[in-house]
């Protein structure tokens, strides 16, 4: 996770704070990765303040103004496309020499005196997204809108933008673990800059504010295992408004888009205190009574993005009685929030179970700022200063009061984790020498409150804002040891010798399979274990047959994979129209079922050629006959197969020592056509726990022949179900100077009888003890012509 933080913002919290270098520094080593640092200041170097004294039209454009404008030293002539542009208005102008963002782009551009369309432009008036802030509204119907700052500085023309609006300041884009949603906070950052020793932290948290006027309200919990905690109170008289431009400031750095006063409070706080909060309508809610109950099955909701969404009764809602008013820690309903008609309102602070947060938002695919929080994990106690103090800004910004008792709904008491701790076992693990004092300094800063219990033993308060992430003692001396930092933790080599270890044979025949599959200029491809059920089914699989997830992270990843092959599909499917020929290979388990234990992972390896000149079922033959020679396998057989995936006379199953360890063939033009590919495709798919076993890659001398080898050729009239590897295998046996026997020619048509088929063999002979002559040779073929008429039925041509 990333959070934008800038550090005016942070130094709020701290006293004497770090520069900002020794801020980076300190906070990196410490886990908190400072990724970038942005100088504001020399983003809007040269950018000034400019007074719009006139608005024409430009004479040879319509949707371009000539805009003359007042920056301080003189009044200047600017092109704009601006369709808000008026005189008097506040603008940023960024003169030659500046750089700005062309039209929201990603690089800074240095902008020079130009003319457009014939008139010439000093520089440019600038939009939000061309400054960076690209939540700014930089468009409309009408057309695109420069920023208005009339409302954000009483600053006179010429002054620097920096200085106006306030913009001396660097941005951090900082990230946080997923375990700290702590951190994922200007006070969480600045309490662990203080940890760090970046500054001294500053916070007290707000107090709530006393009952004001009643107004009738209550709340009602219904499902307390997932809504842990529920806050709740009326403000009444409040005006709706535009924020202030200091908020809006923070926003905008932030990431936030500023919309009003209401809304920019809780985006406020959420950034603030890591806190996600939502103000309703106090008077669109139906007799004042919220409820925290189940959704009903097929209940329909319309949330704030403007979408309707289908809930089920395992989802969550906030709801009134008219239905729901917001999906729980998700998102809000459209008509139940605060417009600029509001006057009162109900600010509300809850926490939720994380992991129903997260099963929700991928049931209904909808994601917000505040449920990616609340699915990490929230603590129940931070609601009440997070809840003070948006009482304190909405009664600041917005006006009005306190109309109702602070409700406070929780499944239980609160109990702060505790946890014993032992200083001289932090060292033993860590490798380092701290005192006591030392590691209790850092625990402290971080929050955790210590008590003695006797010699070497304390016992550890977790503070709530850790309380999903502390789970052990061993815990604080991870904590102890990235304070300290790592960088300053000696490295010491093992005092024992190391062994190494045996080689697993599957990943020495996974390394090779490999490398030689590359050699052959076959690229390798990956994907996820997982399959959708469109894949399973066009594979002709049946969805029970498939382990599936409760909770798949999408529709396309619900079930583990039965195969390697769909996945391959896919791929092809969707690059075919960049690369419409070529060869891939995956080497990857599937994962079979296996009752009341853990699936069986089995390793496969699969060959997928298709187009013009990869497509070839023969080609895909000689990768596997590669294969089995280099994996040191010479009984390897094909035989017909009867799998209807597979072109009927186009594939085969292979076998090594008799027993079936894969498949090759070309796909069936039908199954081809389930996965979107155009053009002829080869597969070769091995199972590798059946293939290793059987392998070797050692390498054995045997000399070279002393006698010559004698060819025969034998042509032959069979029967055109005979597989060529039966012939192989009879004349192989015939007699042991037999040494090949090598396929050349197979003919069916013109002259050879329906049903048959002519077959020419060149059967290669040798002795290791001598010259064989033509009496032994024909003696074998005599055998053979037997074998040929008797076992085959088939005639000697």
């Amino acid at each position: 996770m990333n959070i934008l933080a800038n550090y005016n913002w942070i130094k709020d919290f701290l006293k004497k704070p770090a520069d900002v270098d020794a801020f980076i520094e300190r906070m990196t080593a410490s886990g908190m990765t400072v990724d970038y640092a942005h100088n504001l200041s020399e983003r809007f170097e040269g950018m000034v303040v400019g007074v719009v004294k006139e608005v024409a039209d430009h004479p040879d454009a319509d949707r371009l103004k000539v805009v003359k404008t007042d920056i301080g030293k003189k009044v200047v002539q600017i092109v704009c496309g601006g369709v808000n542009l008026v005189p008097d208005q506040k603008v940023v102008v960024a003169p030659p020499g500046s750089k700005a963002r062309w039209h929201g782009e990603e690089e800074w551009t240095e902008l020079k005196e130009v003319k457009v369309r014939g008139v010439s432009s000093y520089g440019m008036i600038c939009a939000g997204e061309e400054l960076g802030f690209e939540k700014l509204p930089h468009a409309s119907e009408a057309g695109p809108l420069i920023w208005n700052i009339t409302h954000a500085t009483d600053a006179p023309a010429g002054t620097p933008i920096k200085e106006a609006l306030e913009l001396d300041d660097v941005l951090f884009d900082i990230e946080v673990t997923t375990n700290r949603p702590d951190a994922m906070s200007i006070i969480g950052l600045a309490r662990e800059a203080a940890a760090v020793k970046a500054g001294s932290f500053n916070w007290q948290p707000k107090l709530l504010p006393k009952d004001g006027p009643r107004k009738d309200f209550s709340v009602r919990v219904e499902d307390k295992e997932r809504c842990l905690r529920y806050q709740a109170v009326v403000i009444d008289g409040v005006t709706v408004k535009e924020s202030p431009w200091w908020l809006q400031k923070r926003l905008l750095l932030s990431g936030h888009r500023p919309i009003n006063n209401l809304v920019d409070i809780t985006n406020y706080i959420l950034h603030e205190y890591g806190q996600p909060m939502h103000t309703f309508d106090y008077e669109k809610i139906e007799n004042g009574e919220i409820v925290v109950r189940a959704a009903k099955n097929n209940e329909k909701f319309l949330a704030l993005d403007e979408e309707t969404y289908e809930l089920k009764k395992e989802h969550r809602v906030i709801a009134d009685k008219k239905g729901p008013i917001a999906l729980a820690a998700v998102m809000g309903r459209l008509e139940s929030g605060t417009n600029e008609e509001s006057t009162c309102i109900v600010l509300e602070c809850a926490t939720f179970e994380p992991v129903s947060v997260r099963r929700t938002a991928r049931d209904v695919s909808l994601y917000s700022d505040s449920q990616q929080l609340f699915e990490k994990g929230l603590s129940p106690e931070a609601t009440t200063p997070a809840l003070a103090r948006a009482i304190e800004l909405v009664q600041e910004l917005a006006g009005g009061k306190v109309a109702s008792k602070v409700i406070d709904v929780r499944s239980s008491e609160y109990k702060s984790l505790a946890f014993d701790y032992k200083p001289s076992q932090v060292n033993a693990r860590l490798g380092i020498n701290l005192t006591e004092d030392e590691q209790i300094e850092m625990l402290e800063l971080l929050g955790f409150d210590l008590e003695r219990s006797s010699d070497d033993l304390y016992n550890v308060t977790v503070p709530y804002w850790r309380d999903h992430d502390i789970e052990d003692p061993v815990d604080f001396s991870e904590e102890i040891g990235r304070i300290y930092g790592y960088e300053n933790i000696p490295p010491t080599m093992p005092v024992e010798p190391v062994t190494p270890g045996t080689p697993d044979p599957s990943l020495v025949y996974e390394r090779h399979a490999k490398k030689w599959l590359k050699q052959l200029g076959i690229m390798e491809v990956f994907h996820y274990s997982f399959a959708s059920e469109a894949d399973l089914a066009d594979w002709g699989i049946k969805r029970d047959e498939a382990l599936s997830f409760i909770n798949p992270l999408t529709v396309d990843h619900q079930y583990l994979r039965l195969s390697l092959v769909p996945s391959i599909l896919r791929t092809i499917e969707r690059n075919q129209g960049h690369a419409p020929d070529g060869t891939v290979f995956e080497y990857a388990n599937i994962y079979l079922p296996n009752k009341n234990d853990l699936p069986t992972e089995e390793p496969h390896l699969v060959v997928v050629g298709y187009g013009e000149t990869s497509s070839d079922f023969l080609k895909m033959k000689g990768v596997l006959e590669r294969l089995m020679r280099q994996f040191g396998i010479s009984d390897m057989e094909l035989v017909r197969t009867k799998d209807n995936r597979y072109h009927s006379g186009r594939s085969a199953s292979v076998l090594v020592g008799g027993k079936a360890v894969g498949i090759i063939g070309e796909l069936a033009p039908t199954l081809r056509n389930e996965f979107g590919i155009d053009a002829r495709t080869a597969v070769l798919d091995l199972n590798m726990s059946l293939v290793i076993p059987n392998a070797n890659t050692s390498k054995s001398y045997s000399s070279i022949p002393a006698f010559p080898s004698v060819r025969r050729d034998v042509a032959m009239l069979v029967d055109e179900r005979l597989e060529f590897t039966e012939i192989k295998h009879a004349f192989m046996n015939v007699e042991e100077i037999v040494r090949d026997v090598l396929l050349f020619d197979v003919y069916q048509g013109v002259g050879i009888p329906e049903g048959k088929k002519s077959v020419a063999v060149r059967v290669v002979l040798r002795a290791d003890d001598k010259t064989l002559s033509s009496e032994d040779a024909d003696t074998v073929l005599t055998k053979i012509h037997s074998i040929v008429e008797k076992t085959f039925k088939g005639t000697v041509r």
